[in-house]
């Protein structure tokens, strides 16, 4: 999965509360669905290294910023956490490219909108090496 292709989707019989709130897990559950009908939106990473490249301080403090102050512009969000504007930019598209936030095209501007009141992480991370021989307790190379 990439985050080109990568689309979130709502179901239409979820109550509202689940709509505004992001499941973000890594390595779902056996037989998970994220187009079934009674889940919330959820994101699905193969690691936590691509979802916490994703999902960060930065991520979470521009992310509040849009919520609370609703900018008109990427720039005008850029002020508000005093960055780049370049680099909200691309921080704004690749998060637009996972569904977390959209963009409203204002004149020659694009508004940010974040989609979410809240983001929900399901993370667990094994601390069994994927080459471990369980055999005997060693890894291997």
């Amino acid at each position: 999965m990439t985050e080109e292709t990568h689309r979130t989707k709502t179901p239409e019989n979820v109550s509202d509360e689940w709509a505004r709130t992001l499941r973000v897990t890594v390595e779902p559950e056996p037989g998970f669905d994220p187009d079934g009908d009674s889940k919330p939106p959820t994101l699905v990473f193969p690691d936590t290294t691509t979802a916490f490249s994703v999902f960060n301080d930065s991520t979470f403090e521009l992310l509040r910023a849009i919520r609370a102050k609703k900018p008109a512009s990427i720039s005008a969000a850029a002020r508000l956490v005093e960055r780049d504007k370049s680099n909200v930019h691309a921080q704004l598209r690749r998060m637009a490219a996972y569904g977390v936030v959209e963009f409203i095209e204002n004149g020659a501007a694009k508004r940010p909108i974040v989609k979410y009141d809240r983001i929900t992480f399901d993370v667990s991370v094994s601390l069994i090496g994927r080459s471990e021989d369980e055999a005997s307790g060693e890894l291997t190379a």
